[in-house]
């Protein structure tokens, strides 16, 4: 369209041979790019610092478990791994009830700080829209759903609620979210068989779904609180009251470790509801637009049709490309392509705590947990292809029909190579009735030749950032 304008005015001029005036090609440009080359630096710095904080989170999520797992005294068997490093040793003494009351701690500290990790990647959807706003479309509560369903997979019913009353949504029931009522079955119900990629919320859900924007503590602050209320439960004073637990002493580097995670949400959270002023992108707007209807005073005929036809189209692409980087910049998170892959991170973290976990001297801790198959339109919002997901077994029975999204132990999971990363795989990771099909492959490995596969994987040009 520039080009056709821009061609239209040396037309004009050429036939003519006439000058509107060339003194705008040295007020306008200079101008605009001055403007838009410093929108574009602050959307770049807004960027790079939203990545920073999200490596600064998940370094304090693997951190906090590394340190509880240590930290965490238990029994007879755990004090013997712990000062010995020798598993078999350790096995060689039964689990009294201190190595149980250590068990169940690891596991809390565990569920609650991967259940912070989904929950800022649920604020990351909502907190835009929702509390700034006051609504969400259907797509986002779709989403936002299913980040709630891993969350009640990780909670209790009680902490579900508590940590659902402060998302702030009212769903499509008109029950705001906290309510009595435990919404597992529903979520169960909502998502069961919607693994394709063709997978969209029901019809009749309206367009926009309310969002309350008073003032609430968020999920992530909430679970946060939780924890820390989890470590001040079972600190083991100076009395020596609960010998199994942690010493005082080291409670506060594990409260500091939450602090920094706190301070990590809050920028996270400034950096989405804080854009850009208002006022400055509008005049960077209105410059661009007047610098593009002005092109016939940037005509001068007698310099030919290339430098009065080619060399704008180029510099005005060239400034609308500038604006276009900017305004894709300034908010890093959510679904778009360029946006931070939080997936992938709350993933590792997965896979990272369960070795943790294992590496603490209680093998038997990992089969409070199990593997279950991502939705494949959730796989392919991560720029890596994931298979599987971190759930508590015992806290969310009836979430997996085996014949449609079949389940994975902990130690099968570990057993086969623990990657459900495989990015040579063509293959979805599982076969509908095929019990050994919900196995990841080892690192290279591939599925061509397999008969039955219930999805096949997207070409990589549809994977994109979430």
């Amino acid at each position: 369209m520039v080009c056709l304008y821009t061609c239209a005015a040396w037309f004009v001029s050429d036939i003519f041979e006439i000058n509107v005036g060339t003194e705008g090609r040295t007020i306008l440009v200079s101008t605009m790019s001055f403007l838009l080359i410093f929108r574009a630096n602050q959307a770049y710095a807004r960027y790079w610092h939203g990545r920073t904080m999200v490596a600064e989170f998940f370094s304090c999520c693997r951190e906090f478990i590394m340190l509880s797992m240590g930290y965490i005294r238990g029994g007879v068997r755990t004090s013997v791994f712990t000062f010995s490093g020798s598993e078999g040793r350790a096995n060689h003494f039964p689990l009294d009830k201190f190595d149980e009351r250590a068990m169940e701690l690891r596991v809390d500290i565990m569920r609650l700080t991967l259940a912070s990790a989904i929950a800022l990647r649920m604020h990351t959807h909502i907190a835009w829209d929702g509390y700034c706003f006051g609504s969400v479309d259907r797509d986002t509560k779709w989403t936002i759903d299913w980040e709630r369903y891993r969350l009640r997979q990780l909670l209790t019913a009680e902490e579900f609620r508590l940590v659902d009353a402060c998302v702030g949504l009212v769903d499509e029931h008109g029950e705001p979210g906290g309510s009595r009522v435990d919404p597992l079955k529903r979520f169960i119900l909502q998502f069961r068989g919607n693994f394709g990629l063709d997978a969209e919320p029901p019809d009749d859900w309206p367009a926009e779904f309310e969002v309350d924007m008073n003032s609430h503590p968020r999920p992530v602050l909430a679970l946060c609180q939780l924890t820390r209320q989890l470590i001040f439960l079972h600190m083991n004073g100076p009395e020596n009251t609960q010998p199994w637990g942690i010493k005082e002493r080291f409670v506060t580097e594990l409260v500091v470790l939450l602090a920094r995670m706190e301070h990590a949400y809050e920028s996270v959270n400034q950096i989405i509801s804080s854009p850009l002023p208002l006022p400055y992108a509008n005049l960077c707007k209105l410059l661009l637009v007047t610098f593009l209807l002005s092109m016939p005073f940037f005509v001068d005929y007698r310099l030919g049709w290339f430098a009065n036809t080619f060399i704008p189209a180029v510099v005005s692409l060239a400034l609308l490309g500038i604006d276009a980087i900017a305004t894709e910049l300034e908010n890093p998170f959510g679904v778009d392509a360029n946006d931070l892959d939080l997936l992938e991170r709350i993933h590792q973290l997965e896979c990272e705590a369960v070795e943790l976990l294992r590496l603490s001297g209680l093998a038997e801790t990992t089969d409070f947990f199990c593997w279950r198959a991502v939705p494949e339109w959730v796989s392919v919002r991560s720029c890596r292809y994931l298979r599987y997901y971190l759930a508590a077994r015992e806290l969310s029975p009836g979430c997996c029909d085996p014949a449609e999204e079949p389940e994975l132990s902990v130690e099968a999971f570990g057993a086969l190579g623990g990657n459900s990363l495989d990015e040579s795989s063509n293959a979805w990771p599982f076969q509908v009735g095929a019990a050994d099909a919900c196995c990841p492959l080892w690192p290279g490995s591939s599925t061509e030749g397999r008969e039955g596969d219930a999805f096949q994987r997207p070409p990589k040009g549809q994977h994109h950032h979430g």
